[in-house]
C-alpha cells in the first residue's frame, strides 16, 4: 500500500535515469542518474531504480523518500516544475549585481573561413568611440548595485587591436580596484596571432581568465579551413604557443578552451586531431576540448550541417577516445545555467566599433540585423543603466507559453533553451547533451571508480512530462 508520502511524491521531470548498473571495486552495485534541476550526479539501489523507472514509489521505505526528494529526483505531484524553472532562470536574468559587456575592439577578422556567416570590414581606430564605450564599462564598476563586472573581448579577431584592449584594460583593472568591483575579462580568439608573452599579459596583467579558441582538425584540415588572408597556416604555431604554456605553468589561472567546429567538411578527422592534441601536450586539465557542431549564423549551412541525432552519435565516441587519450572536457554539466544567455538579461551587451549596443551576439557582424537589432547607442544611455529590452528578453514567456520545445526538454535547467534566435529562425539549437545523454552519464560514473555490470535497455528520456 501506497504510503502517504509516497502518494505526494513524483519523479521529477529534470531526471535523466540510467539503465545500466555499475558496480564499485568492493562489488557494491548502483544503479546512477543526473537531476539537471540541480545539475547533480545521483546513486540509487536496485529498489529505489526500479521504483523510479515505473513510477511505483509504494515499495520505498520513508527515509529514501525524503533522502530522494531532498536531491531533487523526486518532487511534490502539485509542483509546477516548468515554471520552478523558469521562475529562477528570469530571477537570474533580472539580477543587476554582475553586469556581462561584450566589446568588439575591431570587427576586422585575419581569417576567412567559408562557414562563418560573419561580415568583417576593416575600420580607423575611433578614440572618442572608444573612450564612450570604457566610460560605460567604468560607469557599472563604479555603480553600489555592482558586485562584478565581466568584459568579453570579441570580434572580427580581437587580438588584431591588441593596444586597444590594452588601454581599456588598465582602465577597468584600475576602476575595479577603486571600487572594490570584481572584474575579469574573457576572449573569444582564432589563436592565429597568440605568442607566450601575449598570454602572460593578457592573464596576468590584464585579468583574462578565460580564453576560447577554434581548432578545426589536424594541421592539414585546419589551416583549410581557417583560411587565412595571406594563405598562411596557423596550426603549428598555435599549438606550439597553447604547449608552451601549459607545461611551464605560464598562466596558472587561465581556461583554455580549444573548440572545435565540426560538420561534413572535417567530421572524419576529428579523432585525428585529439590524437594530435594529445601529442602535443595539450592533455591537461587546463585545457578543455569543446566540439561544437556547425551551425547558421545568419546564413545557409544546410549544405554541411550534421543532423543532431547523427552528430551526437558521433559525438559519444569522440568523447570516449578523448577521454582515453587524457584529453579534459564536460561530460556532464557542473551548474546549472543562471540565464540562457546574455540576450535574455538587460544585464548583458554587446558594444561595437561604432559604439552601438545589441542584445545579441550574433547580431553585430552579420547583414541586415546588424543595422535593424541596435538597441541603443552608447551615447544614448546614461551612466549604468541597462540597456533597453532586445529581441530575445522574452524569451522564458515563449518558452512557458509552449512555444518553444524547451517547455517539454529535461535538459532546459542546465541549457535554458540554448539559443532563442537560432529557435525563432527556425534552427535546432540543442545542446548534444540532450541526444547523447546517457553516453555522457556513463562517462561520468567511470570516472568515480564504478565499472558497467552489462548492458541494460535503453531507458525512457525523462518520464512523463507533467
Amino acid at each position: 500500500m501506497s504510503t502517504p508520502v509516497a502518494a505526494a511524491l513524483v519523479r521529477s521531470r529534470y531526471l535523466l535515469l540510467g539503465a545500466s548498473p555499475y558496480r564499485d571495486a568492493g562489488g557494491v552495485e548502483a544503479w546512477f542518474g543526473f537531476v539537471t534541476r540541480t545539475a547533480s550526479l545521483v546513486r540509487f539501489g536496485r529498489t529505489a531504480h526500479d521504483a523510479l523507472r515505473t513510477g511505483d514509489l509504494s515499495g520505498l521505505e520513508p527515509a529514501e523518500l525524503e533522502r530522494l526528494a531532498g536531491l531533487g529526483v523526486l518532487v511534490d505531484r502539485e509542483e509546477n516544475e516548468l515554471a520552478a524553472v523558469t521562475g529562477r532562470l528570469r530571477a537570474g536574468s533580472a539580477r543587476r549585481q554582475t553586469r556581462a559587456v561584450t566589446i568588439m575592439p575591431t570587427s576586422y577578422c585575419n581569417m576567412a573561413c567559408d562557414y562563418c556567416g560573419q561580415e568583417h570590414r576593416k575600420a580607423a581606430h575611433d578614440a572618442r568611440r572608444m573612450d564612450r564605450t570604457a566610460r560605460r564599462v567604468e560607469a557599472m564598476i563604479a555603480d553600489p548595485e555592482t558586485s562584478a563586472v565581466k568584459v568579453t573581448w570579441f570580434g572580427g579577431e580581437p587580438l588584431l587591436a591588441l593596444r586597444v584592449i590594452r588601454e581599456m584594460s588598465a582602465r577597468f583593472t584600475s576602476a575595479a580596484d577603486r571600487h572594490g568591483t570584481a572584474y575579469s575579462a574573457r576572449m573569444a580568439t582564432n589563436g592565429s596571432l597568440l605568442t607566450v608573452r601575449t598570454l602572460e599579459e593578457l592573464h596576468l596583467d590584464w585579468r583574462l581568465t578565460s580564453m576560447e579558441l577554434t581548432i578545426d582538425g589536424p594541421e592539414a584540415v585546419h589551416n583549410r579551413r581557417r583560411i587565412m588572408r595571406n594563405s598562411r597556416g596557423t596550426f603549428r604555431r598555435t599549438v606550439e604557443v597553447l604547449g608552451e604554456v601549459v607545461r611551464r605553468g605560464r598562466v596558472p589561472g587561465l581556461d583554455i578552451r580549444i573548440r572545435v567546429n565540426i560538420d561534413n567538411g572535417n567530421e572524419d578527422h576529428v579523432t585525428d586531431l585529439l590524437d594530435d592534441l594529445a601529442c602535443l601536450g595539450l592533455a591537461d586539465r587546463q585545457v578543455r576540448i569543446q566540439l561544437s557542431p556547425v551551425h547558421s549564423w545568419g546564413n545557409d549551412v544546410s549544405a554541411v550541417e550534421l543532423q543532431a541525432n547523427a552528430y551526437a552519435g558521433r559525438e559519444a565516441r569522440w568523447l570516449r577516445t578523448a577521454e582515453a587519450l587524457g584529453l579534459y572536457f564536460v561530460a556532464l554539466p557542473g551548474s546549472t545555467v543562471s540565464t540562457t544567455c546574455i540576450a535574455t538579461s538587460r544585464s548583458g551587451e554587446i558594444i561595437d566599433t561604432a559604439g552601438r549596443i545589441y542584445s545579441c551576439s550574433e547580431h553585430p557582424l552579420v547583414p541586415g540585423v546588424r543595422d535593424t537589432q541596435v538597441v541603443a547607442e552608447v551615447a544614448d544611455l546614461t551612466g549604468a543603466a541597462p540597456r533597453p529590452a532586445g529581441a530575445f528578453d522574452d524569451w522564458y514567456d515563449q518558452v512557458d507559453s509552449g512555444g518553444a520545445q524547451c517547455a517539454r526538454c529535461p535538459i532546459l535547467p542546465v541549457c535554458g533553451g540554448s539559443c532563442p534566435k537560432l529557435w525563432r529562425d527556425g534552427h535546432l539549437p540543442c545542446p548534444s547533451l540532450r541526444f547523447n545523454w546517457e553516453e555522457r552519464l556513463d562517462i561520468e560514473v567511470r570516472r568515480r571508480g564504478w565499472i558497467p555490470v552489462a548492458t541494460a535497455p535503453r531507458d525512457l528520456l525523462a518520464g512523463a512530462v507533467r
